[in-house]
């Protein structure tokens, strides 16, 4: 699925220029930064944010070894020249009050104690071994963030010690959505063409609520020029505001209305010749369709048949400069029991649109080209993953299958890089009690979490703006690469950077040499295979490259409409209805869909305990639960209420936040709050953790956890 990505338009930094972006006269790739702007920073060093996993570029300028702002970069079309809330708040996270600063181990009281980093690497490496010795190295299990250095080097260990289960805890929210993309392109992501596209139809809050400025800036410009902005939601979030018109839907039922819309297209025609010899299977996929009408489809969605068909007509006549948009919907948008064949009938229907490589439509994203066989080697784990069986359709496994795994013994072994995996899974006492579960638990972090207060030992890390990272690759029409460089001193002399605590491990369990390289030569072994000097791609930050070959990464060559993988994983070869795991309705008037998602200002659990960010939701009570009107006169609830809601898992109080702006049968809490540790300052006592009301259901064959299917009872507190 890889595809090499050749340079375009990059000027390597010649002695003046790297001299000039050094001292921050003149910041080659960066926003205008008039002279006066910098000429009291001691530094200015071109970086990556890390709030989310599009890791916009920026500028930090550095005043007496601290950051003192950042500036977005503006040849980065992700952050085009400015950043969001989340990646302004995160530039403040290396001087956070709660960082820790010693290794810790826990003792046999449940607290923990002090210990050296040689205790502690020599004491893990034993118990890895036997682990190793005793159950296998199938055993052994980790989860990582997802940003490219902790993944990276969290993979390369695991499978240095034999193992394939190494997980991505970034896309625990979107592990389906890109899965079931994958099963019909061969690409695990897209992009919309803003720039140009003459109608959109987004599915999901998030495609605003959480991606880059440059993303926001592009559906405003869109906007500006008269192209229609169809959002489709159970919740008129930030989005609606970017939108020409919202289009409410019951939540969890997105894919009925896109395959309503592809049952529009093809009845009427709308599919041209060279769109449909792009597509294989399609006929078998059109019989499917054929019950999927806008009636059928309304009595589904909640949206009328009128509307229905509009959406379509307005898409097909915009066609191929059109689009459906849900590349960041399944973050928190998505996540039901259909998420998989949601993307994968959203992939066709771009098809049947014509719209896939084609200006005004959608791009597939562009990936890092493999550069490790000849630089630094390849290696390969001797055991399986041991979520694969259950969950075949899971692109990189599925980590709560792993929490599952290690609930029942069958991990012994569980490392947690930087992953919060007890704040952001449905369930937080039953994944608490997972990595409690195992016989060695591992948090590597920069600051105490839920999930590091479960486990036997904890490893304080550097921020991302403290140590040398590996470069990323993003974008899709426009691809980039973004190169990170050290910032600052570290500001806690006593934690360590990812890689070199992997290499300490490495060595204590016999494996160094997986690891004979620094992160530095790993970097510029990136920055080669995308053809540029590491050197000079560090002082720009972010080098354009060429867009990849439209080309579909599929066993047929075409986009796929009938999958002979997801018929083997049990599913429909095409994409057909799948109804969500849980209806309120079938529970009584009085339960309603618990829904959660992003806002502007946060970003899952990363940016929780993120002081000026946490401090804004304070403000703004940014924490409530959003009601519908006329649900609220119901049970009797008004603005600044407090509400009891709760079922058979737990029961809290929250505020009431009374709007239209959510359809009558779903409540909406956001998925950041309900800090419970109090070692996070920041957030602790902000708000209520959508999780604690759910289980931890995996969407089949895909794996991944159904964050929005939860149901729950509402009152009036003390009624």
């Amino acid at each position: 699925m890889s595809h090499t990505i050749t340079r375009r338009g990059f000027v390597a930094a010649s002695a003046a220029g790297a001299a000039l972006a050094a001292s921050g006269a003149a910041l080659t790739g960066c926003a205008s930064t008039p002279a006066v702007e910098t000429a009291f920073a001691d530094e200015v060093v071109n970086t990556q944010c890390t709030a989310c996993p599009k890791q916009c570029g920026y500028a930090a300028y550095v005043v007496d070894g601290n950051i003192d702002k950042v500036v977005g970069n503006a040849t980065n079309p992700a952050s085009a020249g400015t950043l969001c809330a989340r990646g302004y708040g995160m530039a403040t996270a290396a001087a956070s009050a709660d960082r820790l600063t010693e290794p810790m181990h826990r003792n046999e009281r449940g607290t923990f104690d002090v210990v050296s980093w040689d205790d502690a690497i020599a004491a893990i490496g034993e118990a890895v071994k036997s682990i190793k010795e005793s159950k296998g190295p199938e055993a052994l299990a980790a989860i990582s963030d997802g940003t490219s250095t902790n993944q990276w080097y969290t993979d390369r260990l695991m499978a240095a010690w034999g193992s394939a289960n190494s997980y991505t805890d970034a896309v625990y929210g979107s592990a389906s959505l890109a899965a079931g993309l994958a099963l019909a392109t061969g690409h695990a992501g897209y992009e919309v063409d803003y720039a140009n596209a003459k109608a959109v139809l987004i599915l999901g809050a998030s495609t605003v609520e959480m991606p880059d400025p440059g993303t926001v800036a592009g559906l405003a410009a869109a906007k500006e020029r008269g192209a229609a902005i169809i959002m489709a939601d159970s919740r008129q979030a930030a989005s609606g505001t970017l939108a020409t018109q919202w289009l409410p839907l019951r939540a969890g039922t997105d894919l009925a209305l896109v395959l309503a819309i592809g049952h529009e297209l093809v009845s009427r025609g709308a599919v041209t010749d060279e769109a449909a010899a792009q597509m294989a299977g399609l006929d078998e996929w059109k019989a499917e369709l054929e019950s999927y009408t806008p009636a059928w489809a309304a009595s589904v969605t909640g949206a009328s048949e009128t509307a229905i068909e509009d959406v379509a007509r307005t898409l097909a006549d915009a066609a191929p400069a059109a689009a459906i948009d849900l590349t960041w919907m399944a973050l928190y948008g998505g996540a039901y029991a259909n998420t998989g064949e949601l993307a994968r009938a959203t992939a066709l229907v771009n098809g049947l649109l014509g719209a896939w490589n084609a200006p005004g439509g959608v791009f597939a994203a562009a990936t890092l080209p493999a550069w490790e066989e000849e630089t630094v080697g390849t290696v390969t784990p001797t055991a399986a993953d041991v979520t694969a069986e259950a969950y075949p359709l899971a692109l990189a496994g599925s980590p709560g299958a792993a929490l599952r795994r290690a609930q029942d013994g069958a991990i012994a072994g569980l490392f947690l890089v930087n992953a919060n995996v007890v704040a952001e899974y449905p369930d937080p006492a039953y994944v608490a009690e997972a990595i409690e579960a195992c016989e060695l638990s591992v948090a590597l972090v920069p600051e105490m979490t839920e999930t590091a207060v479960c486990c036997d030992w904890i490893l304080p890390t550097l921020t991302w703006a403290e140590s040398a990272q590996l470069p990323t690759v993003t974008g899709a029409a426009h691809p980039m690469l973004v190169v990170s460089s050290p910032v600052i001193e570290p500001a806690v002399e006593n934690a360590r950077a990812v890689p070199a605590i992997v290499g300490a491990l490495a060595t204590a369990t016999g494996v160094e040499g997986a690891f004979g390289f620094t992160v530095e030569d790993a970097a510029a072994a990136c920055c080669e295979a995308c053809g540029c000097d590491y050197a000079s791609a560090a002082a720009v930050g972010t080098v354009a490259l060429e867009a990849p070959a439209a080309a579909w990464a599929t066993e047929s060559g075409l986009l796929e409409c009938a999958s002979a993988t997801a018929s083997a994983a049990g599913l429909s070869a095409v994409p057909t209805w799948v109804e969500p795991a849980a209806a309120p309705a079938g529970l009584g008037f009085e339960f309603y869909r618990l829904t959660t998602g992003n806002q502007a200002p946060m970003a899952t659990a990363v940016t929780s305990n993120v002081a000026p960010l946490a401090a804004i939701a304070e403000q703004y009570a940014l924490d409530g639960l959003w009601i519908n009107a006329a649900t609220a006169a119901d049970l009797g609830l008004a603005e600044g209420d407090e509400a009891l809601i709760g079922n058979d898992k737990d029961s809290a109080t929250v505020l009431v936040h009374v709007t239209e702006a959510i359809e009558p049968a779903a409540l909406y809490l956001a998925g950041h709050y309900g800090v419970t540790d109090d070692e996070q300052t920041a957030a602790n006592g902000l708000g209520v953790r959508q999780g604690r009301f759910g289980t931890l259901s995996l969407e089949p064959a895909y794996g991944a956890p159904l964050t929005q299917e939860i149901v729950v009872a509402v009152e009036k507190a003390g009624a």
